[in-house]
């Protein structure tokens, strides 16, 4: 027997560990030392406790971390040592601990000082401490430092009003849309620009029904843009939006929609900026009436145009032809005939008047109609009309000039500059007309060049005038409208004309063409 019972006392104490003993649970939780590891393991609040008289009493690890004092130094200190000089002087502690006193609780949000003398911004609970029996034994203050946000919410704020003076100044107002509440919020100058009252919560549909009619589908069109993640940038629209007192007001909106993340299929928010330009829609107005009423008259001055030029040549040629008869008849004396002969000549040069105002109507009037061709093709047969048996001039054409432009209308200026180099090249028994291109300041300069009479610059100004010639010499006949017509088609392309020259020396016409690459 004795060596089984030694044997099972064996066993016994090969058998598992026996467990340590553990506290009474109610035990656990009056010990002191339970609710100091409890309060330090809130590291992210200083838990600080005062007596009566707002002395500090207990002081956590927190509290350590926060402020930077060991409890060592702040025990017994006033707890008016972690509030600002401002706040003290304007009796915030007294204050804040009478509320908390009275109302049990107070919850605050304030600037607080560190050891080192360094502001901290923090959320405060204060309430009073007492014991189980009801007697106030002094206060807990929990404090948490909220600072890194409190410098996110400055610096947002600064932001936002930076956002705001830049919009103020620019006369821009800002507006955000709710998708999902279907709220529309509104800056100041916003609400002023819609005419919304700052009182008023405004949803879309509301704000919607205040648009013109005629402008909703267009503005419609433009959210479902914001609503594509796939419209890059923002989306921009003309309205008019009728005022409460019923005025009419021309807006600008500009939209954009926000997305919680790449893969979101629809915007949470649309925003975006309105500006009025009612001044600009008048404007606008005013210059299309303008404009409307210019092209009016203008049709109204070329049909009076064809209609006095019929009109007129009828009579021109009535008095050209009888006085041809009178001539060829015999009885006439040499006075006498040089005066019929000075009659035809203002007869023909009336004609060319005319002609040469139907062409400015002509070239004013009638579209532009671009296509691609070779115009130094056209130089060579205006070259080949021009040539007489009886002028020795040579024409230099540059090969393969190709431009982008109303092949009718650039002929006939064309046609114009190289009669005009043919006309004032007359005199020079080595005559040298010239048409080429060349790259000014990276843009394609096409030029007119001769060696003939020239003109002296100081009058450049009147050159392209109608009915204004440099030159009064009979061997250069005219009537001034030969650079009018060039310096209007040119106009037409979008382009410039200008000359150069020297008196005696020749004269160089360039121009260019703003109808390249459309």
């Amino acid at each position: 027997m004795k060596p089984r019972n030694q044997a099972r006392s064996v066993r016994k104490r090969s058998t598992r560990p026996s467990r340590p003993a553990v506290l009474d649970h109610r035990e656990a939780r009056l010990t002191p030392d339970f609710y100091r590891r409890l309060i330090d393991s809130l590291s992210d609040y200083a838990t600080i406790t005062t007596d009566s008289d707002l002395r500090i009493t207990s002081w956590s690890s927190g509290a350590v971390t926060i402020f930077g004092y060991k409890e060592s130094e702040i025990i017994g200190e006033h707890i008016s040592r972690l509030f600002t000089p401002e706040d003290k002087a304007a009796g915030i502690v007294k204050q804040e601990f009478d509320t908390a006193f009275d109302k049990g609780r107070v919850d605050d949000e304030r600037w607080h000082i560190r050891k080192d003398g360094r502001r901290l911004w923090c959320y405060g609970l204060s309430f009073p401490l007492k014991t189980p029996e009801g007697t106030f034994r002094g206060f807990v203050k929990l404090i948490r430092d909220d600072t890194p946000r409190k410098r996110k919410d400055e610096a947002l704020s600064a932001s936002e009003e930076r956002l705001r003076l830049a919009a103020e100044a620019t006369g821009l107002g800002t507006w955000d849309y709710d998708v999902e509440t279907d709220a529309l919020f509104l800056s100041e100058r916003a609400q002023r620009l819609l005419g919304v009252e700052s009182s008023t919560q405004t949803g879309f549909e509301q704000f919607f029904e205040r648009i013109a009619a005629e402008n909703r589908p267009g503005i419609s069109e433009g959210l479902h843009r914001c609503w594509s993640k796939e419209w890059d940038g923002s989306v921009p629209f003309d309205y008019a939006i009728t005022l409460p007192d019923g005025a009419i007001r021309w807006v600008r909106t500009r939209a954009k929609g926000v997305f919680k993340s790449k893969d979101g299929d629809k915007p949470f928010r649309i925003v975006g900026t309105v500006m009025d330009i009612t001044a600009q829609k008048l404007a606008q107005a005013e210059s299309e009436k303008r404009t409307s009423d210019l092209q009016a008259l203008n049709k109204e001055l070329e049909t009076f145009a064809h209609s006095a030029s019929h009109d007129l040549r009828a009579p021109l040629r009535k008095i050209d032809a009888f006085s041809q008869i009178i001539m060829q008849r015999g009885k006439l004396d040499e006075e006498d005939r040089s005066y019929f002969a000075r009659i035809r000549a203002a007869t023909g040069r009336l004609q060319e008047i005319i002609d040469g105002i139907l062409t400015l109507a002509r070239v004013k009037e009638q579209p532009v109609a671009l296509s691609d061709f070779d115009l130094s093709e056209v130089a060579r047969q205006i070259a080949a009309e021009m040539r007489e048996p009886s002028r020795k001039a040579a024409f230099v054409i540059a090969p393969g000039v190709r431009v982008h432009g109303d092949r009718r209308l650039l002929t006939i200026a064309l046609h114009n500059l190289l009669d005009n180099a043919w006309k004032y090249t007359c005199k020079r028994s080595g005559a040298r007309i010239e048409f080429g291109s060349k790259v000014l300041d990276g843009r394609t300069v096409y030029f007119v060049r001769d060696n003939g009479v020239g003109f002296d610059m100081r009058f450049v100004g009147t050159l392209f005038k109608a009915f204004q010639r440099l030159h009064s010499d009979p061997d250069f006949p005219g009537i001034g409208l030969g650079l009018e017509v060039v310096e209007r088609i040119i106009g037409r392309h979008h382009g410039r004309v200008w000359a150069e020259s020297r008196v005696n020396e020749g004269a160089t016409f360039y121009f260019t063409l703003g109808t390249e690459g459309a």
